[in-house]
């Protein structure tokens, strides 16, 4: 869950201003940002057509990375973009693009590195100028758009260098050997005072989680620090609806961020559903059936879907209401939140979430039995069937995104409906829904395999793709989610086995190499979890 979960090279909280900026009293934290506006921007769409005007016109492109539930992104928009001076050389120069990186898994994997609100300027040929991470203050930004246009146009766009692929099975010994090297760099990044993996941000990383939760049923270092983190993840929940916050500056678990997304929520229930499981202690359902409840509650359409966020911030997005931050929101009774109306809710039923979603569920099934649960994913599973399923055999991002949304089909979104819909077979669901879940898997395998090097691209081809965008990316996160459906349904459908047992390993063998997994860092376990289970398919 990479779009602020996955963002392995943070050593900056997500969403947050940069270190390297000096914060104005006007964008402190938690601070309301201007409503009033100066010089608004005319937004452009970020797409091939903005690049050929910029070509014709002589302007450079900036790109504006955001989040609509992310606090700084408010400020950013409200502070820097409305600033007299920044809007005067972004018209004159410049074509500016605000991407809602929700709505766009390959500029968020792209681009997750640099934070929410990220800002990448190109040249016209859609060649990386710069890129920059967090707030920047007006004084600065457009000292720093000066200096682009000054220095004028960029480098050549390098091509992808495919290199073929050893085509062979891994060895045991090989996946023991990629397993001790990721775990001792997780091991590096445990906080013994606080609990939790890294020292400046906190946050409850599901899938380092999990494994942590499946090596406690065999090891007493992996048990206490399993259930530590997830007693601590505790204070960033909150304590009136449910749900989790994304993650708590300052080095501890007591300044949370308020924003809550579906991927940690889905990740917090399959956690602490695992955690009951393993213990028997009736606490941890209790904060599983908290988490249940609240994603039911505020975050599940009328018709069995599952959406993606909710704002940090009340009224951030509306002009003339008053504006509150999460700090101050999130402090309130349940009556007076009520009165004043919920944050905003984005009511899109993204792929990736609700696949995370179903598996969560399925995980709560199996810990308690409670049908409703079985029964809810697979509503939520019937429903992206019938509108995510595209044409060419895979499963789109937005069903409300309309004819364009089968023009670009992404990894994430195939990856985690193929994982949510084996583990519903898994668990005795419909078999119509494993008939779906092969089918993603087999258009996976036809249309993102990279055929040469092994693993899989972030997404299908683009033609209209232009510059950096035009070389596809493998993600480690999406391929591992990838691997490991594939080796869930190895299992459930014997036939297809081989098949998917060769992309299994040519994608280990591509993907988990010593650069990638240091690159990855606490959010590992991914990896690990992947590895373990091809293991034990291999036994």
């Amino acid at each position: 869950m990479r779009r602020c979960l996955a963002l392995a090279a943070f050593a900056l909280a997500a969403c947050g201003a940069p270190a390297t900026v000096k914060q104005p009293a006007a964008a402190s934290a938690h601070a309301a940002p201007d409503a009033t506006p100066k010089a608004p921007l005319e937004w452009a769409e970020f797409n091939d057509k903005t690049f050929a005007r910029a070509k014709a016109e002589g302007k450079f492109v900036l790109m504006d990375g955001s989040a609509e539930w992310c606090h700084w992104c408010h400020v950013m928009e409200a502070v820097t973009y409305h600033d007299p001076a920044v809007s005067q050389i972004l018209r004159e120069r410049f074509i500016a693009a605000k991407v809602d990186v929700d709505s766009r898994p390959d500029i968020e994997e792209r681009y997750a590195a640099y934070g929410w609100p990220a800002t990448v300027i190109f040249s016209p040929d859609a060649a990386e100028l710069g890129k920059y991470r967090g707030y920047i203050a007006p004084d600065e930004f457009a000292e720093l758009l000066r200096a682009v246009v000054s220095a004028g146009g960029g480098p050549e766009v390098a091509a992808a260098k495919l290199v073929p692929l050893a085509d062979a099975p891994l060895t045991a010994e090989e996946l023991a050997s990629i397993a001790r090297s990721a775990q001792r760099g997780l091991d590096a990044y445990w906080d013994d005072a606080q609990a939790g993996w890294g020292l400046q941000q906190k946050l409850g990383i599901p899938t380092t989680n999990a494994w942590t939760l499946r090596r406690a049923r065999t090891d007493a270092v992996s048990r206490q620090r399993a259930l530590a983190v997830l007693g601590q993840q505790r204070k960033i929940m909150d304590p009136i609806w449910g749900g989790i916050y994304q993650y708590s500056t300052d080095g501890d678990w007591e300044h949370p961020h308020f924003e809550k997304l579906m991927t940690y929520n889905a990740g917090a229930l399959d956690n602490y559903a695992e955690a009951f499981e393993l213990t028997g202690d009736a606490a941890w359902l209790d904060t599983a059936k908290q988490l249940r409840g609240f994603i039911s509650r505020f975050m599940m359409s009328p018709e069995g879907g599952f959406y993606a966020t909710i704002d940090a911030d009340l009224n951030a997005h509306e002009v003339g209401k008053t504006f509150l931050t999460g700090h101050e929101y999130y402090a309130k009774s349940e009556a007076d939140r009520l009165a004043l109306g919920l944050p905003r809710i984005d009511k899109r039923e993204y792929g990736r979430e609700n696949g995370l979603v179903i598996a969560a569920l399925c995980s709560y099934f199996r810990a308690t039995r409670d049908v409703t649960a079985r029964d809810q994913a697979s509503r939520c599973a019937a429903r992206m069937v019938a509108t995510h399923a595209s044409a060419k055999g895979g499963m789109t991002h937005d069903a409300s995104a309309g004819s364009d949304a089968a023009r670009v089909l992404f990894l994430s979104d195939n990856a985690a409906l193929a994982f949510g819909l084996a583990r519903l077979a898994e668990e005795g669901a419909a078999p119509e829904l494993l008939t779906s879940a092969l089918g993603i898997a087999d258009f996976a395998l036809a249309e993102l395999e990279d055929k040469r090097g092994g693993g899989f691209f972030a997404h299908t081809v683009d033609d209209a793709a232009v510059g950096v965008f035009a070389v596809r990316r493998k993600p480690l996160e999406d391929n591992v989610a990838m691997i490991r459906a594939l080796i869930k349904l190895a299992v459930l459908s014997p036939a297809k086995a081989p098949v998917y047992r060769r992309a299994i390993d040519r994608g280990l063998r591509a993907i988990a190499t010593p650069d990638a997994i240091k690159e990855r860092g606490r959010f590992v376990g991914d990896l690990l979890l992947a590895l373990d289970e091809a293991t034990a398919r291999s036994r």
